[in-house]
């Protein structure tokens, strides 16, 4: 086949393509139409029991250390209805819409909230798990999330034909799981728990209005005139919380590069003077790093080995890898591993 009639054919399927994509594009749902869908999820009878039972099972997800249980939450959870309704109704500026959407999202976070303090005394639990602590600490990795939520979110309601994603977009973004981690954090007396739980909620919660309000805007629903202001404030506040989120991804990729320079110098090290890695800590002291290391290892090692000369070495090791000067602090843990045989009983001959 010559190069011409491959370039007719291209052509042609090219114009079949557009052709057909023109005739089965979706049409939008009119503006009259998705304010009144967005009034009958608002006031539908069922939200709060469904957020009660979403609230109790994540916090026994959370309390367990579940991670699926947690999931299972995220899909019952019908929280993130309320908080695209109030983006539409900024943009739109539909003040009843928005006095709705605010009082539903104001008792549902304080339903979720109680529900967790109340769980967490009557069973008691004092000690945080992994699955806790993990949303005591958001990043800007978490505004990135709840910003394609938020896209999602909209498109999802947008359109009829991707509706099946709103399942998905509430697994995507944590809403529910962090609101239940403050109330165990009020019910165990730990404001750092709380504040940091509360926090992920906040920045999800501004950047999915945010990103749905700029997607509705860019689909021609309501003006930009009547969403500057709200725009302006949503702005401020995301701004105001990117603030402490750039601070703990700044930490994050500091001991993700401090760790990663500890597995090359454990593997470079010789058999003889090897140790185990039990903890690492990484905090940011202006453009020093300061790295807590708590390592085990043999009695017989320390006499064997040069602990200041070894300690200058791995500090400017993990320095010149990280690319900032580290404070080096390391806690060792003396262990003596004792290698006890015992040898088999020998077997007892029949003496007939």
């Amino acid at each position: 086949m010559d190069l011409p009639k491959i370039i007719a054919f291209l052509k042609r399927e090219w114009n079949r393509f557009n052709y057909l994509r023109a005739t089965h594009e979706e049409k939008l749902r009119s503006e009259e139409d998705l304010s009144k869908g967005f009034f009958q999820e608002i006031l539908e009878p069922n939200f709060f029991i469904l957020l009660a039972l979403a609230a109790a099972i994540s916090t026994f997800g959370l309390l367990s250390n579940s991670a699926a249980t947690i999931i299972g939450a995220m899909i019952i959870a019908p929280l993130m209805v309320p908080i695209i309704s109030l983006a539409y109704s900024l943009v739109i500026l539909d003040f009843r819409l928005v006095s709705y959407s605010l009082v539903r999202l104001t008792f549902g976070i304080l339903l979720t909230v109680l529900i967790a303090f109340a769980a967490t005394e009557i069973i008691g639990f004092k000690i945080p798990g992994s699955e806790i602590l993990a949303r005591t600490e958001p990043t800007l990795l978490d505004l990135g999330i709840a910003i394609a939520a938020g896209v999602a979110g909209a498109f999802a309601k947008i359109r009829r034909s991707v509706s099946d994603a709103i399942p998905g977009v509430a697994i995507s973004v944590a809403l529910v799981p962090p609101l239940c981690v403050v109330g165990i954090g009020l019910a165990t007396r730990d404001v750092h728990l709380s504040e940091g739980a509360f926090v992920l909620f906040l920045t999800n919660l501004v950047g999915i209005i945010i990103s749905a309000d700029v997607i509705f805007l860019w689909q021609s629903y309501g003006s930009f005139q009547k969403a500057i202001g709200s725009l302006l404030v949503l702005m401020s506040s995301m701004i105001a919380i990117s603030l402490p989120l750039n601070y703990s991804f700044q930490e994050m990729i500091a001991e993700n590069r401090v760790r990663y320079a500890l597995n090359e110098f454990s593997r470079n090290q010789s058999s003889e003077i090897k140790s185990l890695i039990t903890s690492v800590d990484v905090e940011l002291e202006g453009e020093h790093v300061l790295v807590l290391i708590n390592v085990i290892q043999k009695p017989r090692q320390l006499n064997e080995v040069d602990s200041t000369a070894r300690l200058q070495y791995v500090q400017n090791f993990i320095s010149e890898k990280i690319g900032k000067p580290v404070h080096l602090k390391i806690r060792v843990f003396p262990v003596e591993i004792i290698d006890y045989e015992v040898a088999a009983p020998t077997p007892v001959q029949d003496e007939r």
